[in-house]
């Protein structure tokens, strides 16, 4: 995927027998639950890193394919320095991701994810 000044270029994510699943779909075990979550996490930092919030992000809005998660789903996405509810939509995403991964036996602390991410947010 890659960005230009006036939109997003996708890409088909599967192969001749369908497309990748959802997170919420994958059956995934245990350490791919824990290589997901990292992964997650990364994705997360990277958004926030460029300035921008999901601002929709739940396991509905991730992909799981051949070993990695794709965020999906951006148009709702906000930017963190002129959007005055970036910080809101920043706290859901994480405590979505964090509610999922944590009810399937990931060890969260979306306190402490939120506020790492809410810090290199205030670093633009």
């Amino acid at each position: 995927m890659g960005s230009r000044d006036d939109g997003m270029l996708m890409q088909f994510l599967g192969d001749e027998q369908g497309a990748a699943p959802r997170l919420v779909q994958a059956r995934l075990g245990r350490a791919d639950l824990h290589r997901a979550f990292g992964q997650v996490l990364d994705n997360l930092r990277l958004l926030v890193g460029a300035g921008y919030v999901h601002a929709d992000l739940s396991a509905y809005n991730l992909l799981w394919w051949r070993g990695q998660v794709w965020l999906i789903d951006f148009p709702q996405a906000v930017d963190l320095t002129t959007n005055l509810h970036a910080f809101d939509f920043l706290h859901d995403d994480v405590l979505n991701v964090c509610t999922w991964f944590g009810r399937r036996g990931v060890d969260v602390d979306a306190g402490a994810i939120y506020s790492d991410l809410a810090a290199l947010a205030c670093t633009f």
